[in-house]
């Protein structure tokens, strides 16, 4: 087990979070579960290709403070999940992760996924609509690269064989490359010599990227985080979300690049919670507290009590800066 992935299980299970496996077709897929201390709807988290669900560790402990429950998945052969019992495509990983949720969800969540972790998101809305509150995704993929240079161009930064690989991928990656990254080169080496990983990038077909129109049902709030200095996701797939999906709210930032989780953790923590809130009105709840404590509520602002029966959200401070850094992607 890697370092970072026997730390971070350890420090959250002493924090009362529950490290667990659940049975699937495709692996045994690890869940961190944690119980939440306010009322606002679940949250699921969903990682990138190569990641795992250690990097939303800091904001897992934190959105538990405001939300019923919070689950962090790590997809098959990826953290602490077992690897595939075949050949990982696209239609296996979705399938996974489908089951989980299938059978964790009690009611409907807000679904947050980065990068590969958003293309899951979208196509679980569309799988069980009525278990998605809402979607936060952070340069989401899925959507199609019709020029095939471009296309190509997409899938090589992922080839990672070096040490000049790794570098190149880093600099893509983020905004501004953090003080750990020639730490974690070597790791970064090994991490694409992963068989999921390798079997994911080999297996994507044209067929796999979204088509226009699929989403055009899909009522929930959607918000879309979209660093301006991107380099891993083409611009022409933040165009395709905005004209196929119809309730969504694209954000743009330059502090961001493609992973605003590490890049810009005050963001996404703060898009999360806006996302809740959208979430919580439109389905009739109130009680809310936005990203930056203020009590919020479908009646009047000085209203303390929830005529569901609902806790008075707490109130939770930005994240600091120290406590969101986590060194990976």
């Amino acid at each position: 087990m890697p370092v970072l992935e026997r730390v971070t299980r350890a420090v959250l299970v002493r924090r009362g979070v529950e490290s667990r496996h659940i049975d699937t077709p495709i692996a045994r897929v690890h869940v961190y579960d944690a119980p939440g201390e306010g009322s606002r709807k679940p949250v699921v988290l969903l990682h990138g290709i190569g990641a795992s669900a250690s990097p939303f560790a800091p904001f897992l402990s934190r959105l538990r403070k405001t939300s019923r429950r919070v689950l962090a998945i790590d997809a098959p052969g990826h953290g602490l999940s077992s690897p595939p019992r075949s050949t990982l495509d696209p239609e296996r990983l979705f399938e996974s992760i489908m089951h989980v949720l299938d059978r964790e969800l009690r009611e409907p969540a807000l679904v947050v996924g980065c990068s590969l972790g958003g293309a899951m998101a979208l196509k679980y809305a569309q799988h069980a609509a009525n278990r998605v509150a809402g979607l936060v995704l952070a340069s989401p993929g899925g959507a199609p690269v019709d020029d095939p240079h471009e296309r190509e161009q997409f899938l090589r930064l992922f080839q990672v064989e070096n040490i000049r690989d790794a570098h190149a991928f880093l600099e893509k990656l983020h905004h501004q490359v953090p003080w750990y990254g020639p730490l974690i080169i070597p790791d970064l080496i090994q991490l694409f010599k992963n068989p999921a990983v390798r079997s994911i990038l080999r297996t994507v077909r044209p067929e796999h990227f979204f088509q226009a129109g699929r989403f055009l049902s899909l009522s929930m709030p959607i918000r879309v985080l979209w660093g301006r200095s991107d380099r891993v996701i083409p611009t022409c797939c933040l165009e395709f979300s905005s004209k196929t999906c119809p309730r969504i709210r694209s954000s743009k930032s330059r502090m961001e690049g493609h992973s605003p989780h590490v890049d810009a953790p005050r963001l996404f923590m703060a898009a999360i919670h806006q996302s809740l809130d959208d979430a919580s009105k439109r389905s009739g709840e109130c009680c809310d507290a936005d990203g930056y404590g203020q009590l919020t509520s479908s009646k009047a602002a000085g209203d303390s009590h929830c005529p569901h029966g609902n806790r008075p959200a707490q109130a939770v401070p930005p994240m600091s800066h120290r406590e969101s850094r986590y060194p990976i992607h």
